[in-house]
């Protein structure tokens, strides 16, 4: 076996190799209003095309020509429908007819050469070339109750995409931050020292007056895609990922930092077959901090293999190993059809392996129902034996949620309900550098483990361009005291448990969080928004000194930034 081969090396050599890999092009960034559009109309018009809704983000040429098939199709559609194809169409103009009806043009761009058209700053359209470039823009400030400082948000970057020929495909963003978050993110950031959604970061000393509990960081995603074949693509990257069809992901996740990446796609009839191979970074509390140090790596090897059984139904099945091998990649790992547990007992299991079922099933064109369950390890016998009842290795998750559209029969008035249930211990291993963790942020829910959890979110969209959303989040989950490990924090090894025979969810320093957030939003232009936002956090410890009650009111303007919601 060769030792201390970069990882970089192997990604290099395999962009080389004419893999048997599915088609990839720039895709629609997480968090994107698109999404919702694309439930919507999956639900509704009973189409779905060769898009894969569970595997996030989505080509933008899967989401023009599905937006084109629902536009020809005999679906019933409103007047928002309507303005929701536009939406997605000018939003991927590249891909678009420039004779489809839908598609806006600027009859007067400004200066002659920027918006073109209403969703990009400036736009390049060659019969080989695409270019396209926007800014991003994130500028809010709130208040919170019992805090004299401001909250606030500035973000400035950029944006940029293209395509060569129709298969060199690229994206790069940078965005540089300075903030200040309400007081749960920072009793986060003290506890698990790190920033929700960011890597390195700093504490931020403005050159005027002072600010306690600011923070200064950047984040950029990039990434090339190369389509070898109809049915082909590779992408090496910098970013995140998310699998499944929830508010939440059991499996992966958004909710953390971007990590390095190189992705293999293979789409072929019902089939759609993704490996992804990431480098990460694990425990920092391993090395003491944060300051001008190399830090650990670790790496994980994930596969997902989605199955359209019809365009309303699909079922997906999602392995991954976690490891860490002083800077090497376990080469075995690299065989994109293997059963990763396998190759992982042949090497003495020393690894992090899990296993992932997932499905969706759209129904009476106004209903989803959608699932996920997560395996970390199971011993069946201890279910059924009072003696090994509540054994400490039966580590799994479950989730089950519904998507109900145009609600007592209102257009664009839709509903989304989900339970979360992930056991103690679930994601951790005794090698607590093999936890399913990034840049100490999770890679899966964001309250790790050890809690049951109930979303709902009810969305509204009244016109073309106010979209009013409401959230209610209640959880249940079992907190770790400063000496004893209950199960709730994957940083830690495992082998560091309380006890090994009944252990249930919730169990350490009980807690309940409820969150009540309520925003506002008007797209005056393409992808440029004016936010109001309120939000209620409570949480209620069986140690007082845990207990946060959190009111904030916020107002901000926004340009193609999707802002994650730090529902935690």
């Amino acid at each position: 076996m060769l030792r201390n081969v970069p990882f970089l090396c192997l990604v290099a050599a395999l962009l080389c190799l004419r893999l048997p890999v599915g088609a990839q092009s720039s895709g629609v960034p997480l968090g994107s209003p698109s999404y919702h559009i694309l439930d919507r109309l999956m639900i509704k018009s009973g189409i779905s095309g060769d898009i894969r809704p569970e595997i996030k983000f989505v080509a933008r040429k899967d989401v023009a020509f599905f937006a084109l098939a629902v536009d020809t199709s005999n679906t019933r559609l409103t007047r928002l429908d309507r303005s929701d194809l536009a939406y997605l169409l000018n939003d991927n103009n590249e891909w678009a007819p420039d004779t489809n009806r839908l598609l806006c043009k600027n009859k007067r761009n400004l200066l002659r050469y920027f918006y073109a058209s209403p969703a990009n700053f400036f736009e390049v359209n060659t019969p080989d070339f695409k270019l396209r470039v926007n800014p991003m823009l994130n500028l809010s400030g709130g208040l919170q109750q019992d805090d004299n400082g401001v909250l606030f948000e500035n973000q400035r970057g950029i944006e940029v995409r293209g395509e060569v020929d129709r298969k060199l495909f690229f994206y790069t963003n940078l965005v540089e931050s300075q903030a200040r978050y309400p007081d749960y993110v920072n009793s986060w950031v003290t506890q698990y020292r790190s920033l929700p959604g960011a890597g390195f970061y700093k504490s931020y000393k403005p050159r005027l007056g002072t600010i306690q509990n600011g923070f200064d960081f950047n984040v950029a995603t990039a990434y090339l895609s190369y389509q070898m074949s109809k049915h082909v693509g590779i992408q090496l990257g910098h970013g995140r990922h998310f699998i499944g069809n929830g508010y939440r992901s059991l499996l992966l996740s958004d909710v953390g930092t971007p990590a390095f990446y190189l992705k293999l796609n293979t789409r072929v009839w019902k089939f759609q077959y993704q490996n992804i191979f990431m480098e990460l970074t694990p425990n920092l509390r391993e090395k003491g901090g944060l300051g001008d140090q190399r830090l650990p790596k670790k790496y994980a090897a994930m596969h997902y293999l989605s199955f359209q059984i019809n365009p309303r139904m699909h079922v997906g099945l999602f392995e991954t190993v976690v490891f860490n091998r002083s800077r090497q990649f376990e080469l075995q790992y690299l065989n994109p059809v293997i059963f990763y547990r396998t190759v992982e007992g042949m090497i003495g299991s020393p690894d992090n392996v899990m296993l992932g079922l997932d499905g969706h099933w759209n129904m009476f064109k106004r209903v989803q129902f959608y699932g996920q369950f997560l395996l970390d390890e199971f011993l069946a016998k201890a279910l059924f034996n009072p003696d090994e009842k509540g054994w400490w290795g039966n580590k799994f998750g479950i989730q089950a949620g519904v998507k109900c559209i145009d609600v007592l029969g209102v257009d664009h008035l839709d509903l989304q309900v989900e339970w979360n249930r992930v056991r103690p211990f679930t994601y951790s291993h005794f090698d607590s550098l093999n936890s399913y963790t990034h840049y100490n942020q999770p890679l899966a829910h964001p309250l790790w483990s050890n809690f049951n959890e109930f979303v709902s979110v009810l969305k509204y969209q009244p016109s073309r361009k106010i979209f009013l959303q409401g959230r209610w989040i209640h959880a249940i989950r079992g907190d770790n005291t400063n000496k004893q490990n209950w199960g709730s924090n994957p940083l830690l090894g495992y082998n560091t448990r309380v006890q090994d025979f009944g252990n249930e969810v919730g169990q350490g320093v009980g807690a309940t969080i409820d969150i009540l957030a309520l925003d506002a939003s008007w797209m005056f232009y393409h992808n440029i928004f004016v936010d109001l936002g309120v939000l209620l956090r409570r949480k209620n410890s069986e140690d007082n000194t845990l207990d946060q009650n959190t009111k904030v009111i916020k107002l901000g303007v926004r340009m193609n930034i999707w802002n994650q919601n730090r529902d935690f």
